[in-house]
């Protein structure tokens, strides 16, 4: 911080989570010059804590927000591009138990978008498990209903540890 006082950045970031740096490099690269601050080691705030997911936005296809959608599915491909050994593809399994025929077609429905929004992603496309696949996959399921499973996509970043080992 004392350092800050010294001389003008262009832009102060607030916050070294995967947020925050990725618009700090942004700017970097934009030519700018960027001061930013974080309270305690990168990647251990609110960004880093939750889930840690860079995910597609499967679930704004419900309130038909395309445009997010399409917007977040290019900043997961640019994380993965710019960054793989911080961002790594993570598969989810979505069992299906007694659905609907309604429930049923709308996440076949969901899942056919999500995919023609992400044509040119460099994770696998979605997946239809049978009941068998889906329990070989994830053993621990309970078999009781279970028709199959949707398998998709979305990315991660991992646990930061700070240089003295604490997550």
């Amino acid at each position: 911080m004392r350092s800050l006082a010294d001389h003008t950045v262009d832009l102060l970031v607030i916050g070294g989570g995967i947020i925050g740096a990725g618009i700090a490099r942004d700017a970097a690269l934009r030519g700018l010059s960027i001061a930013l601050i974080e309270q305690n080691d990168f990647s251990s705030g609110t960004t880093s804590r939750p889930t840690r997911l860079i995910h597609g936005g499967l679930r704004y296809l419900e309130l038909f927000d395309f445009g997010l959608v399409r917007a977040d599915m290019r900043e997961r491909e640019t994380l993965l591009g710019i960054a793989p050994h911080l961002v790594f593809p993570l598969p989810f399994v979505l069992p299906m138990y007694r659905p609907s025929l309604w429930y049923r077609f709308k996440l076949r429905i969901g899942m056919l978008l999500y995919d023609l929004l992400s044509l040119d992603k460099s994770l696998p496309k979605r997946k239809w498990l049978d009941r068998a696949a889906t329990l070989d996959a994830e053993p621990n399921l309970d078999p009781d209903g279970l028709v199959g499973a949707w398998r998709f996509y979305d990315a991660q970043v991992p646990l930061a540890r700070s240089p003295c080992g604490r997550a």
